[in-house]
């Protein structure tokens, strides 16, 4: 059976999450061991009474040793160093073992049975991993012998101890593989579920707002919410139903994602919401998750950078497409509808404004509601298009966008110099 060992990275926090989880078994162990060491006092007594306050020295220095070990386990940084404290802790109860039998007389002929102790303490109440509990039980191999030979054992005691021994120390091992072998599979797929957890928020994240998705796993099942203002954006790619004639259909839909691509990003920079896409369409709006008097000033930059960025598409793959958009400011209700695919979508005549601003507006330009107008008309140069008339009779006054004005910051704060700026692309 082969241990996987995972990446640096995964390796380290595997062996984290492994101590702090063997905590309570090391916590239940070590005061089990050093009442047990010190039960076996009477035994030290029955075979010679003399040595007793010997014996309990060596004894209590063990199970001080265990008590320390006990507290270390509330310091936050034991996790770090737990295989090696552990290991070593455990040496020094086999060590302790070893020192008693060495001075009692002809110990280990009847005693070597004992060591067996440590070794199981080390394979299965410390939970050490395989190589460090490989490596205690070879120290404890090795010591034993060293001691017998010491003590001058018979051929018999080191061929009968060691037997016994070796063979405690493959049961051992052999149960410590399959814990950590079963521990890893359990990280491992431990790892999976986050990982295919990361890839579901993020598609989920494709289609709602982080805020909504947050509120979504918290439980919240009816999310509605009414903003006084807010402002909306519509924007459509003009000639993109032209070439669904000429290109296959992979190739439009590599087109249509590119393109949504370039304005995700810019809604990341500019700190707008993308709403929805509809077809080639594109809905964005402002002041819903932070209201502010400048989230329609956001939406604008971001409608000017999303003109730009298409009109440089267009132009580098040789396409024949335009961006229309529509933009409208005032009240909104948005909210998530659906349980089993949710939508985040809005509602309100603000909507539909923004909306028919788009449809009814003319290609590669910026068209705004009035209420967006004066919220906007100190920093930006518009063309009045005068009042507009929609579908059922609903009349506005529409504006378009001209450039951005001038703020001369440096002498006179309040002044505003009219001229637009010759780099935008929104002028007619």
């Amino acid at each position: 059976m082969l241990l996987k060992k995972f990446d640096a990275e995964n390796e380290a926090r595997f062996r984290l999450e492994y101590a702090a989880r063997s905590i309570a078994f090391v916590r239940v162990s070590l005061p089990i061991a050093g009442a047990l060491f010190l039960c076996y006092l009477f035994w030290d007594y029955y075979i010679d009474p003399d040595r007793l306050f010997y014996m309990l020295a060596a004894r209590l220095i063990c199970v001080l040793v265990a008590a320390s070990v006990f507290g270390l386990t509330f310091h936050p940084s034991f996790v770090r160093w737990s295989q090696l404290i552990l290991g070593l802790t455990a040496m020094i109860g086999a060590t302790g073992i070893l020192v008693v039998l060495h001075a009692l007389p002809d110990g280990f002929s009847y005693g070597a049975a004992t060591i067996l102790l440590a070794i199981m303490f080390a394979c299965g109440l410390l939970r050490l991993l395989f190589i460090p509990a490989a490596m205690t039980c070879l120290g404890i191999l090795l010591a034993s012998n060293g001691a017998m030979y010491l003590a001058g054992s018979t051929e018999f005691v080191f061929i009968n101890a060691n037997y016994v021994l070796v063979s405690s120390i493959i049961i051992g091992l052999a149960y410590t593989m399959i814990l950590e072998w079963k521990e890893r599979s359990a990280f491992e797929f431990k790892m999976e579920l986050k990982k295919e957890k990361k890839i579901s928020d993020a598609m989920l994240r494709n289609f709602l707002p982080d805020r909504i998705v947050d509120r979504l796993k918290e439980g919240e099942e009816t999310i509605a919410e009414s903003v006084g203002e807010a402002t909306v954006l519509f924007a459509d790619l003009v000639g993109f139903t032209s070439l669904t004639n000429r290109l296959a259909p992979s190739h439009l839909v590599e087109i249509l994602s590119d393109i949504f691509k370039m304005m995700d990003e810019i809604t990341e920079a500019k700190g707008v919401e993308k709403v929805k896409t509809i077809g080639d369409n594109y809905m964005v709006v402002g002041g819903v998750r932070n209201p502010s008097p400048e989230s329609a000033q956001a939406v604008l930059e971001f409608a000017i950078d999303a003109l730009n960025a298409i009109d440089q598409y267009s132009k580098n793959r040789g396409l024949p497409l335009k961006m229309r958009v529509g933009i409208a400011t005032g009240s909104v209700v948005s909210g998530v509808i659906g349980t089993k695919v949710p939508a985040f979508d809005l509602w309100g005549e603000t909507v539909n404004l923004a909306s028919r601003l788009e449809s009814e507006g003319r290609d590669n330009t910026i068209q705004v509601a009035e209420t967006t107008y004066w919220r906007l008309q100190h920093l930006y140069e518009f063309e009045d298009r005068g009042e507009l008339e929609f579908k059922g009779g609903v009349k506005t006054r529409a504006y378009i966008l001209k450039g951005r004005k001038l703020l001369a910051h440096d002498t006179e704060p309040a002044q505003v110099e009219t001229r637009p700026q010759p780099m935008l692309r929104t002028v007619e």
